[in-house]
């Protein structure tokens, strides 16, 4: 322990006598152990603990299976729910679905999430209140008492944390609900935003539709059952669901997925893919401490040889420049630590709000003791790996070569090999960083370029919902719209104003339907479609073009015939040839009449940006009308300029309506999923390229500037022999370049066979997309070329009489 005790004082003091050396290398290595260190807290986070319920990976997620429709899986409906309920492999299977609306008491009017769940959704999950109580058996029932269990969140932001808030009573979309608990700071649901939950009460249509999905399932599997044997039990139940109920059930099955599968599932092969990345990032920087060690050895191969000759063993001496190294790795790692902390804190900052309710676990990140432990455990094993081979290497000096008075060092030619190695495997790393990072990146532009369907600029969205008390009647609701559409068209700037229920990219409900006349489709061959109800405007505030027919007009009140618009590719799909206007559609469920065609507009993205374009049915709002919709308002500028302006509108109509929502389309379209999952990787990619390329330059860089100064006696020949300068910066530049060429073309081959893990990840961009990896290549060259040109144009000025007495 002594001698360790010296060893340490002995490698301080050394390093304390080279600080630039010093500094150089423990800012190299905190680059590479701070990234490992905030991504691997992301990870862990994400898919090493598990969820924050009881035993977690007994949880599973249950879909309705769909695999030859366009929609491949589904919600159940409650019947079904109730069917799956008698089965003989899970401890308990829980219910769920979406929700929200205006919350009052307590405050001022707010927008809040409330999903509902069935009574036994927090006993399945095993999550228990820290005040009060959760639902009890019954409470899911109709009729049953309306009660309300808070989020911890909700909790502390309206109430304060007031134990108080127990028994007491708040308004949500005008009907009185009690609360009865709060869930612990701990508890988080991915899959539902919420604020509160309530009690999934469902209306008598839900009680026996079999058509109206929107029920989720999670079940909990009993002790000794295998995931195995509970899908197969539960498949049975799948098709005897089938079996009995085949007009709306044909075709169906069933998927059973662990809950940590589906919360994480999406975002998995990202973090998968920033974690190998960021681990390049770490083998460049101890390929360049390596170097920098290696070159720092042969100005101490004296050192090393007295210390030999004094009677110092060879492992003596390791061990001794292993004490050095692994120093250097820990200041390292913990000046890594800060950076971690920043990059942890910086990460969650600039992801949006709709990301962080998707993935609740990325709000509590933070440096525990078990980040703590992976940071000191990566810089013990960082100091071995890039100090072993210095140690090594410098540890069998030739002692007579090397005590001698002006003698050559005797390991330059190994060291320089390994050297010139190891900027070979920087640079080809930094080539699939780079080549990753400009596919990513190319990608990302190619999605936010595609066609949406109408012009997201100079758009602004917010939603409206009116007070449901004073507004539950479809005439009000139609008449205030209306007042607002004039109000908001009126406004200075304003070039046009539209409404619709969701917005596009956002999905929504479906529905199922055939073409009256033509042939019924065997069950479950329908044609299915998502639906939106707008009014009047929206399509000319949108700028989607009119392909056949007419747009919704005056004519189409509550009373008249019910009509529909279709978009253009599902006619051109449904009709192939035939004017569909006209005709009539029929819906699946024969609980609704028969409504009639009587426009075809253009297409526009429902779902996702990376999707293909779904079927779509627009209705008029005079006859869908509901208290709230989403305003969408076309302006000559900035449109968020306009929002205040807008609100105060909104507000001089109606005092008590709730706004929320305000965005830019063009903030939306960015900050939509399948945007934020190629934007985040793209981002740290690039990052890790960024600084893999750094540290690869002043890899090349040290490597040919050592090369020059071993070789200022034979420059100094040369030159004497009439060598002229540029004669002398070419060879120095043909040395350094080889290196660099070697590690492109090694890098090109890594690339090409590690690209094929970003497949998922791109939108219209081939893997061996050749614009990028010649971008790659052009840019590493010429990064090269400029490292090798400043030591080769400081070879040109070597004074041959000065270079002959060298050494």
């Amino acid at each position: 322990m002594n001698t360790l005790f010296k060893d340490l004082q002995y490698a301080i003091r050394t390093l304390l006598k080279r600080p630039g050396f010093t500094a150089a290398a423990i800012m190299t290595l905190a680059l590479g152990i701070g990234g490992s260190t905030a991504i691997f807290t992301v990870v862990d986070a994400a898919l090493l603990r598990g969820l924050p319920y009881a035993s977690p990976d007994h949880l599973y997620h249950l879909w309705e299976s769909r695999p030859q429709q366009e929609f491949a899986q589904r919600e159940f409906s409650y019947p079904d729910y109730q069917d799956y309920q008698q089965n003989q492999v899970l401890e308990g299977l829980a219910a769920y679905s979406g929700g929200g609306g205006i919350m009052t008491g307590r405050g001022e009017p707010e927008r809040v999430f409330a999903p509902s769940a069935s009574a036994n959704f927090f006993s399945v999950l095993g999550v228990e209140p820290v005040i009060g109580r959760t639902f009890q058996p019954g409470e899911d029932k109709p009729g049953a008492p309306r009660v309300v269990v808070l989020t911890y969140g909700m909790w502390q932001r309206r109430f304060g944390g007031d134990k108080g808030i127990i028994g007491e009573s708040l308004t949500i979309n005008g009907d009185p609900y009690t609360v009865i608990g709060v869930l612990p700071a701990s508890f988080q649901f991915a899959l539902r935003a919420a604020d509160l939950w309530r009690p999934y009460q469902p209306t008598q249509n839900q009680l026996t539709a079999r058509f109206m999905h929107g029920t989720n399932l999670i079940g909990r599997l009993k002790p000794g059952v295998s995931a195995g044997q509970a899908q197969s039990e539960l498949s049975v139940i799948a098709g005897r669901i089938e079996r009995e109920h085949y007009d709306s059930h044909a075709g169906t099955g069933l998927k059973f997925i662990p809950l940590q599968e589906q919360v994480v599932g999406q975002v998995k092969p990202i973090l998968l893919v920033l974690l190998a990345a960021v681990g390049f990032v770490l083998l460049i920087a101890c390929a360049n401490v390596a170097s920098l060690l290696l070159t720092r050895s042969l100005a101490r191969q004296k050192e090393v040889a007295i210390r030999a000759a004094l009677g110092a063993s060879r492992w003596r001496v390791i061990r001794q420049l292993l004490t050095e190294s692994l120093l250097l790795s820990l200041v390292g790692g913990a000046a890594g630590l800060l950076i971690a902390y920043w990059g942890v804190s910086g990460l969650v900052a600039v992801l949006p709000d709709n990301q962080l309710n998707s993935l609740p676990f990325l709000k509590t990140l933070h440096i525990d003791s078990s980040i703590l432990g992976f940071s000191l455990g990566l810089s013990l094993l960082t100091g071995m790996i890039f100090g072993l081979a210095p140690a090594l290497q410098s540890s069998r000096p030739d002692l007579n070569e090397v005590l001698k008075e002006g003698g050559r060092n005797t390991t330059g030619g190994a060291g320089h090999r390994l050297r010139s190695a190891l900027v070979v495997t920087e640079i080809a790393l930094a080539v699939v960083l780079l080549v990753g990072a400009g596919l990513m990146m190319k990608s990302l532009l190619r999605l936010l370029d595609a066609n949406v369907g109408f012009n997201p600029q100079n758009l602004l969205t917010m939603t409206v919902v009116l007070p449901a008390g004073k507004y539950s009647d479809a005439s009000r609701q139609i008449d205030f719209f209306d007042q607002l559409k004039e109000h908001v068209q009126s406004l200075p700037g304003v070039i046009g104003a539209g409404m619709v229920n969701i917005l596009p990219l956002q999905g929504g409900n479906t529905t199922r339907f055939n073409v009256e006349g033509d042939p019924i489709p065997p069950p479950g061959q329908e044609t299915e479609a998502n639906f939106r109800i707008v009014n009047e405007s929206y399509f000319q505030t949108l700028g989607v073009p009119l392909v056949a027919g007419r747009m919704f007009d005056d004519r189409d009140k509550p009373d008249a015939p019910a009509v529909v618009i279709m978009g253009k590719s599902s006619a051109d799909r449904i009709f192939a040839g035939r004017n569909p206007i006209g005709r009539r559609l029929v819906y699946s469920s024969g609980q609704t009449p028969p409504v009639l065609i009587v426009g075809v507009v253009g297409d526009v993205k429902i779902g996702g940006l990376d999707e293909a374009l779904r079927p779509v049915l627009y209705y008029p709002f005079r006859q869908a009308a509901g208290a709230g919709t989403n305003l969408v308002v076309r302006t000559n500028g900035d449109p968020t300029a306009l929002a205040a302006t807008i609100r105060n509108e909104i507000r001089t109509l109606e005092p008590e309506v709730a706004i929320f929502n305000v965005n830019g389309m063009e903030q939306l379209i960015a900050n939509s999923p399948a945007a934020f999952m190629r934007r985040f990787p793209a981002l740290l990619i690039g990052i890790f390229a960024g600084v893999a390329l750094l540290l690869a330059s002043v890899g090349i860089y040290g490597v040919v500037s050592y090369s020059v100064s071993q070789q200022t006696h034979y420059i100094g020949v040369r030159m004497a022999l009439g060598a002229q300068a540029s004669d002398i910066l070419k060879m120095v530049l043909k040395q350094g370049l080889i290196l660099a060429l070697a590690g492109m073309a090694f890098g090109v081959v890594a690339a090409l066979a590690l690209m094929r893990l970003l497949r998922s990840l791109l939108f219209e961009v081939k893997t061996t997309d050749a614009g990028t990896f010649a971008l790659v290549l052009g840019t590493l060259f010429v990064v090269a070329l400029f490292a090798c040109y400043i030591p080769a144009r400081r070879a040109t000025k070597v004074d041959p009489l000065v270079a002959l007495r060298y050494e």
